[in-house]
């Protein structure tokens, strides 16, 4: 099993609206409380999702956490129901999900979905450079070895030399060929401990000779290479898909801000036309947004920033032309139509809408296709 490795839980959080989105969900992740996130996705056809997003490695996720959020989501009307933890599920919660049809994401089953679909750069994004989750094996021996060889038998990924071997065939020692006794894949030790405590001498000797010769022959040339990156997608007509990540719930949140998204080579506001720079494109996000009733509220055109591997861009000015009129401040329970764009790289396919920390008031986002992306709309 391939698992994923441990991700801070914003960063899970927003690892797995990142993962809806490259399948064309347009998303939306707000917190709920007590480590609780809910992502929110909805696809151009009308397909509507929702994911409970439990991200502490701690948890134990039992049917008690689950059990009123499946029945919320089925009384929505939710088409495609997801619960996922860093942690483990228990066996009454996995029954529940399978007789209620709902998919449940531990790391191991996010790990085999980013091994299968080549998904390690977008991992990527949120680690130091690891995607996967090493166990560890200490490598101990019954006979004595330079210490340089025993270094460097307990580098060696076995597992991994198991795989590349598999379908050679040995013999049985005495010159003839035996293929019944099966792959010399299947004849090594999973580890050297194995080798250690089931082998007779003579079989260890050949054995550690074998190792020996892969370590000789190089890491690359056994193991082929580990990782396969995302290609872009360029633009070739193709968007953006824009998720956008919330610092709180709509219910308690400052400002509410219902949004939109598109992405195009140029935009006209007004009677100017403006170009995006070479090599790049313009994604327009237009909000409607609301101050909670209580108190003003706050959301600076400067305070929105858009996230896409890894990079985080501010918006792009626009001569004498702006879509915060109002200068992000509004009366409590005041709604008012504002718009931004942003100069991406021409062959980004993904990207997240984030409140930068300094700005004083939460915000949350829900995204809604009847929000008009054309900056000549007061609506």
């Amino acid at each position: 099993m391939t698992r994923l490795v441990e991700l801070e839980p914003a960063k899970f959080v927003h690892f797995l609206s990142d993962l809806w989105t490259q399948r064309n969900w347009q998303t939306n992740a707000q917190p709920r409380g007590e480590g609780r996130y809910l992502v929110q996705g909805q696809r151009g056809d009308g397909t509507k999702g929702l994911i409970l997003v439990l991200p502490s490695v701690e948890v134990t996720v039992g049917k008690g956490h689950v059990k009123g959020f499946v029945a919320h989501a089925k009384k929505r009307g939710i088409d495609t129901v997801v619960v996922a933890t860093q942690g483990e599920f228990d066996d009454a919660v996995r029954g529940f999900a399978t007789n209620h049809d709902v998919t449940l994401l531990d790391r191991d089953e996010l790990g085999e979905t980013v091994a299968d679909e080549g998904l390690e750069q977008t991992v990527k994004q949120y680690t130091d450079g690891d995607v996967f989750e090493t166990a560890e094996v200490e490598f101990g021996l019954p006979f004595d070895l330079p210490e340089p060889v025993e270094e460097a038998l307990a580098s060696l990924p076995i597992a991994a030399v198991r795989e590349r071997l598999a379908g050679l065939t040995g013999g049985d020692g005495d010159g003839g060929g035996d293929s019944s006794r099966g792959s010399l894949r299947d004849r090594l030790p999973s580890s050297v401990d194995d080798l250690k405590s089931g082998s007779p001498p003579s079989v260890r000797v050949v054995v550690v000779a074998v190792l020996l010769l892969v370590l000789a022959l190089g890491s690359v040339a056994v193991l082929g290479p580990m990782v396969d990156g995302l290609g872009g997608s360029g633009g070739g007509g193709s968007g953006v898909a824009v998720s956008a990540l919330s610092g709180a719930s709509a219910d308690s949140a400052d400002v509410v801000a219902r949004w939109n998204a598109r992405t195009t080579e140029s935009l006209q506001v007004g009677n100017q036309t403006y170009a995006a720079p070479e090599g790049e494109r313009f994604v327009v996000v237009a909000l409607n947004a609301t101050a909670a009733d209580a108190a003003p509220g706050a959301l600076s055109q400067s305070a929105l920033v858009f996230e896409s591997d890894g990079v985080r861009y501010g918006h792009q000015p626009l001569s004498n032309a702006t879509g915060f009129d109002n200068g992000g401040l509004f009366a409590p329970g005041e709604s008012a139509r504002v718009w931004t764009v942003f100069a991406v790289p021409r062959n980004a396919t993904t990207g997240t809408l984030l409140v930068q920390p300094t700005n004083e008031d939460t915000v949350a986002f829900v995204h809604d296709d009847a929000v008009s992306t054309d900056p000549n709309r007061n609506d």
